[in-house]
């Protein structure tokens, strides 16, 4: 989790530096300010920006697929100067990018097929919160943006081409493997979930202890199902004065960011849930732990959210021609993940996705729909039930702080 600006107007770098609390650079360039504020957690300390002569690139989240010495940033220079603007899709990972070539006096701004990773642009530049630039919009999700810093003359391509019309495959196997695999690549023995009695956090739980990982466990009782969390050997008291610091911090630090879901208009600084998780990076801080896996994008990807007829498209059942849903990319996905990523951000605290996972995604595509519609969350139920890991089937659970105490 760092945070950036990369522009000819900064305005703010109050919020977006908590995002990196272990160095901030400042750095300027043909008119241009690159801020960036640095979360030190792979490889070793490397502030930014990244310079090649006449490129600067300033860089947030996490790639897997390159190999690095330092960094895992520092391939990202090196893939522009061999592929072109169109490096970005050689990437996997989470991730938001401003890259300025000054010799070519072209910027590009990138952000991951489900824009994990917060990026705003304007006329004059981007940055990881519109407070950074004052003014702007979200680059839209799997989008990069190649611009002419002469005229302001600009194009967009898509990072990552999902095939959503070829269901064909019978069995989970391949599904539950990407889910491992992205697990693996996002895990490290420091790192911590917010663990409900529900069947995401449950199912990356399940993961990491397969994958060998020491990780922390944070439950909030609330409306959580007591009887799971504790067969899940995770339990945590909330009260009240935790509940009225964390509102009071939430307000003051965190970026707000206002969404709609399907009508319903609402701040992520006003949320219960943004609240209760809060309360889980400060408990994680207090340990020095700085990399949360969220479950976000299971209730959008796998079922889109078919116990909630309200906010889904498919109100439960997946159609046989099947095309990009409203929860895809937007809607709740990008409301919900705003929320991870400001307030995780808030507390110097790096939110990962396994379910974002390129291949997670594309692998559940691929199913056949009577497998989608097997089960709710089928590959889930598949993957929980083949592991004997504690769920109650068709119950959706999450953190909604109600001061439950036990």
């Amino acid at each position: 989790m760092c945070g950036f600006i990369a522009s000819r107007r900064p305005v703010s770098n109050a919020k977006i530096r908590l995002r990196g609390p272990d160095a901030t650079v400042a750095f300027k360039r043909d008119g241009y300010t690159f801020i960036h504020n640095l979360l030190s957690i792979t490889g070793t300390f490397t502030p930014q920006p990244f310079i090649d002569e006449e490129i600067v690139c300033v860089y947030n989240g996490e790639i897997y697929n390159h190999p690095y010495v330092g960094s895992d940033g520092e391939a990202l220079i090196p893939l522009y100067k061999q592929y072109g603007e169109e490096f970005v899709r050689r990437l996997d990972g989470e991730f938001a990018i401003a890259l300025f070539d000054f010799a070519t006096q072209t910027a590009i701004f990138s952000t991951d097929a489900f824009r994990s990773k917060p990026i705003w642009v304007n006329e004059y530049g981007a940055a990881s919160y519109r407070s950074g630039i004052g003014a702007g919009a979200p680059l839209p999700p799997n989008t990069a943006v190649v611009r002419c810093l002469k005229t302001g003359c600009q194009k967009t391509f898509q990072i990552h081409g999902f095939q959503f019309d070829h269901q064909h495959k019978d069995h989970y196997t391949d599904w539950i493997n990407a889910f491992e695999a992205a697990v693996r690549k996002r895990g490290a023995n420091n790192s911590f979930i917010g663990l409900s009695s529900g069947y995401d956090s449950g199912a990356i739980d399940c993961a990491l202890t397969r994958c060998g990982f020491q990780h922390r466990r944070y439950s909030i009782a609330g409306v959580e199902d007591m009887e799971i969390l504790r067969l899940r050997n995770s339990i945590l008291a909330f009260g009240p004065a935790e509940y009225a610091a964390e509102e009071t911090y939430i307000q003051e630090c965190v970026e707000p960011f206002e969404y709609s879901i399907f009508g319903r208009s609402q701040c992520i600084t006003e949320e219960s849930a943004a609240i209760g998780l809060g309360y889980l990076c400060r408990l994680a801080q207090r340990e020095c732990r700085r990399i949360y896996l969220s479950g976000q994008g299971a209730d959008e990807i796998l079922a889109d959210y078919a116990l909630m007829p309200h906010q889904s498209e498919f109100k439960g059942r997946f159609p046989d021609r099947l095309t990009v849903w409203r929860n895809f990319y937007h809607e709740c996905q990008e409301a919900y993940l705003a929320k991870e990523e400001h307030v995780a951000g808030a507390y110097g605290i790096e939110a990962r996705y396994p379910f974002l996972d390129a291949q997670v995604v594309q692998e559940f595509l691929w199913l056949k729909p009577e497998l989608k519609n097997a089960a709710y969350k089928a590959p889930l139920h598949a993957y929980l039930t083949m592991h004997d890991y504690p769920f109650r089937p068709k119950t959706k659970r999450g953190f909604e702080p109600d001061y439950g105490v036990i």
